[in-house]
């Protein structure tokens, strides 16, 4: 029985993997977590606001208290409610100082998150195109063995007529069975391929698709010059570690905000009610209100901190150092990177033209190695041999072409390419 299959492009399978990865899904919540802390109000630039209810009841037996105004035994019961306010007026410019790091601290987060992205449909890609190449595998494994067993069938038929044919009858059983060993590795080979993009995209294992891109792409027409700007303007990890390189200057200036005062507004009112009862010959009761309103303003200037203002300063203008040198590093390794992966681009583009041509010479072989065979001019050996080379150019070539796939697409996920192409960054939680 046949079954239906959907039709699969690389960009529909993009599509799921964006949709259903977890490890898109992960980064997104963390995104969501930074841009609910960026925030004027988690800085510390908001006012804070509390109430404060309390009830307070007393007895007190004054009945041998010559001191007192009320002598006998007191009962007192006092209800208060407070509203407070605190404002952090000036803190050495440290709210400024931790607004601008939450900013950064989103946008080193969603960096992060468009590396992870980047990184899924580079994975996507080259899990398509290898289940394709498999595929394209198996359709010469199978135009093989469909040619050895109409051979076999048509020299059983001799054989049937008694027409003397064991030799090539024999032949071609084992070059059936052969070919169908072949066949069965290739078709395993493809459908791990196949469940390694199901995995990929977080679809059901036993999902299958028809795969209908061709392994065509577009050369790469730039110099290596050009591709350096591009690494150097647009590369995410790099993009990520400058970032970092700016939250270690914030990092400078907020131990250089220690040597600021803190200045503090305070307000308050508060309300009561009360009720008191003397019990006695004189005993009296009665109730209480009262409102009392405060406000303070509150500097304070730490005038030493045995040495560790200083301390944390220096130490905070290390970090910064250590993150111009993390630049650097990463800059002069991705240089590296791009330079031997844009030689072996280079190489491969040769290689699978060499290669192109190779198949080509090995179709017309194979065309011209049945024609000699079926005319009596050269033995099942021969054919055989034809056969062999015919098989190993065409599966070579299709590993070459893969491997010249995947440099054009290492090249452009390392000069920023994949991200520029599929607007990942203008996208991404509608550009924010």
């Amino acid at each position: 029985m046949g079954f239906a299959q959907d039709e699969l492009t690389v960009f529909g399978a993009i599509e799921k993997a964006l949709t259903n990865n977890y490890e898109i899904k992960l980064v997104d919540q963390n995104y969501q977590v930074s841009k609910l802390q960026n925030s004027w109000g988690q800085a510390g630039m908001v006012p804070t606001f509390y109430i404060n209810v309390s009830n307070v009841a007393s007895l007190q037996d004054n009945t041998n208290n010559p001191a007192t105004f009320f002598p006998g035994v007191l009962f007192n019961d006092n209800l208060q409610a407070s509203l407070n306010m605190s404002w952090t007026i000036f803190n050495g410019f440290g709210i400024r100082i931790n607004k601008e790091r939450f900013d950064q601290m989103q946008a080193q987060t969603k960096g992060n998150a468009i590396v992870v992205i980047e990184n899924t449909i580079y994975d996507v890609i080259l899990a398509y195109y290898t289940a394709v190449v498999q595929e394209r595998k198996l359709n010469v494994m199978n135009d093989l063995l469909n040619y050895s067993k109409e051979k076999l069938e048509y020299y059983r038929l001799k054989s049937d007529m008694g027409i003397n044919t064991s030799f090539d009858l024999l032949e071609f059983e084992n070059l059936v069975l052969t070919d169908s060993s072949n066949y069965l590795l290739q078709e395993l080979s493809f459908q791990n391929a196949q469940r390694n993009l199901n995995l990929i995209m977080a679809v059901d294992v036993e999902a299958t698709y028809s795969l209908t891109d061709s392994l065509g792409f577009p050369n790469q027409a730039k110099t290596y010059s050009e591709l350096k700007e591009n690494m150097v303007a647009n590369n995410q990890n790099l993009k990520n570690q400058f970032i970092n390189y700016e939250l270690q200057e914030l990092n400078v200036n907020a131990k250089k905000s220690a040597y600021y005062p803190i200045v503090t507004l305070n307000l308050s009112t508060t309300p009561s009610v009360g009720y008191f009862r003397l019990f006695g010959d004189e005993g009296f009761s009665s109730s209480t209100n009262a409102w009392s309103h405060t406000g303070n303003i509150n500097l304070r200037y730490d005038i030493f901190q045995g040495w560790n203002r200083k301390r944390n300063s220096e130490i905070a203008a290390i970090q910064l150092d250590m993150a111009g040198l993390q630049v650097e590093q990463l800059t002069m390794n991705l240089s590296h990177q791009l330079k031997g992966f844009y030689e072996l681009y280079q190489t491969r583009i040769k290689v699978e033209s060499m290669s192109l041509k190779r198949m080509a010479h090995a179709n017309k072989l194979w065309e011209l190695g049945r024609e000699k065979y079926d005319l009596g001019l050269i033995n099942v050996f021969n054919l055989n041999d034809i056969k062999l080379a015919y098989e190993q150019t065409l599966l070579n070539y299709y590993d070459r072409l893969f491997e010249l796939l995947q440099s054009h697409y290492d090249l452009m996920r390392l000069t920023g390419g994949i991200s520029q192409e599929f607007k990942i960054s203008e996208n991404f939680d509608g550009g924010n």
